[in-house]
C-alpha cells in the first residue's frame, strides 16, 4: 500500500509539472521579467535609503532571536517547565545538541570554547537563506522611474496597489526585501569574522608563538636552506589566511545570488507548479552552505589551534 502510494505521488507531481509546462507560456504574458542586479537596491525609509539585504539581514536576525528568547523562556524564568522539554525549547535544544556533537567530532574538547561562534555561523547562515523563500522577497517593493539601461514597464492600479505590467513602460520594481546574502558584503564580512576569529582562538591555545608558523625569524637566521623554506612556507601559510578569506565570501555569495536568479527567472518562466521544484532545492543548498561555512571553520580552527606534534 505504501509503494502504491508512493507512486501515485510521483505521478502526481510528474503531472503537474508537465501542466505547469504546458501552460506555462499563457502565464508569461502576465509575470514581469525581472530586472536583476549585482549590487543591492536601495529602499528609501523616510528621508534616507538604506539597502534591502540590510532590511533581509534585521528580519534574519529578529527571526533568530525571536526563536531562542520563546524557545529558552522557561529555562530563564527558572520554570519547573524547564525541565521537561516541549514546543520550540525541545526544538532549540535539539538543535543546539545536534550542532553541538557534531563539531566536538571535529574539534574534540576545543570545541567547548568555539560552540557559541561556529553554531551562530551555521543557524545566521541558514535562516538568511531560507528567509528569501518566503513570499515577498523581491516581488514587492516600491515602483521607480526605471534608470537608463534598465529595461521599463507599464504600472497598473488595482485600488491602492500599483503592480508591473509586461508592457513597455518608464517604471520597474525596487524591492523592500533581499536575502542579506546576495549582497557581497555581507558574506565577506562573515568571512573577515572567521579568519580573525581563527587567529584569536590559534593565540589563545598556544600564545604569541602561534604567528611564528607564518613570519619564522628564527627558522631564517639559524635553520640554513631548511630555515628559509620554513620561513617561505610560512608566507604561504599568511598568503593562505587571505585567500581563505575570498573563498568564503564568494563561495557563500555565488550560490545564493545564483539561487535568486534561478528563483526569479524559473518563476517568469514557467509561473505554475514548476518553481515549486526549485524552491525545495534551495532549501537544500541553503542548508548545504550554511554547514559548509561553519565546517570549514571548525577545520580551520582545528588546524589553527593544533600544537606543532598535531601537525605532525
Amino acid at each position: 500500500m505504501k509503494r502504491v502510494a508512493k507512486v501515485l505521488a510521483v505521478l502526481v507531481l510528474i503531472g503537474l509539472c508537465a501542466f505547469s509546462c504546458v501552460i506555462g507560456p499563457l502565464g508569461q504574458k502576465q509575470v514581469v521579467q525581472p530586472h536583476i542586479q549585482m549590487a543591492a537596491e536601495m529602499v528609501p525609509i523616510g528621508p534616507v535609503k538604506v539597502p534591502n539585504t540590510l532590511i533581509g539581514l534585521l528580519l534574519a536576525d529578529l527571526v533568530l532571536i525571536g526563536l531562542f528568547l520563546a524557545g529558552t523562556r522557561h529555562i530563564r524564568a527558572g520554570r519547573p517547565e524547564a525541565l521537561v522539554p516541549r514546543g520550540l525549547q525541545n526544538l532549540v535544544e535539539a538543535i543546539y545538541e545536534f550542532l553541538a556533537n557534531f563539531l566536538r567530532g571535529i574539534l574534540g574538547e576545543r570545541a567547548e570554547k568555539m560552540l557559541p561562534l561556529l553554531i551562530t555561523f551555521f543557524l545566521f547562515i541558514l535562516v538568511a537563506n531560507w528567509i528569501e523563500l518566503f513570499p515577498g522577497f523581491d516581488t514587492v517593493g516600491v515602483i521607480e522611474e526605471a534608470r537608463e539601461g534598465v529595461e521599463g514597464h507599464a504600472v497598473r492600479t488595482v485600488g491602492p496597489l500599483i503592480f508591473l505590467t509586461n508592457e513597455e513602460g518608464e517604471y520597474t520594481l525596487v524591492p523592500f526585501l533581499r536575502a542579506a546574502n546576495t549582497d557581497l558584503n555581507v558574506p565577506l564580512a562573515l568571512a573577515l569574522i572567521s579568519v580573525f576569529m581563527t587567529q584569536v582562538y590559534g593565540v589563545q591555545t598556544l600564545g604569541w608563538g602561534y604567528f611564528s608558523r607564518f613570519i619564522n625569524i628564527k627558522a631564517l637566521t639559524s635553520g640554513g636552506f631548511m630555515g628559509l623554506m620554513n620561513f617561505l612556507v610560512g608566507l604561504l601559510e599568511t598568503l593562505s589566511e587571505f585567500t581563505k578569506i575570498i573563498s568564503f565570501g564568494f563561495r557563500l555569495f555565488g550560490n545564493i545570488f545564483a539561487g535568486m536568479v534561478l528563483l526569479l527567472v524559473i518563476s517568469s518562466l514557467v509561473p505554475f507548479v514548476a518553481p515549486v521544484v526549485f524552491y525545495i532545492l534551495e532549501l537544500f543548498v541553503g542548508a548545504v552552505q550554511a554547514l559548509v561555512f561553519m565546517m570549514l571553520t571548525a577545520a580551520f580552527t582545528a588546524v589553527a589551534t593544533a600544537g606543532h606534534g598535531e601537525h605532525h
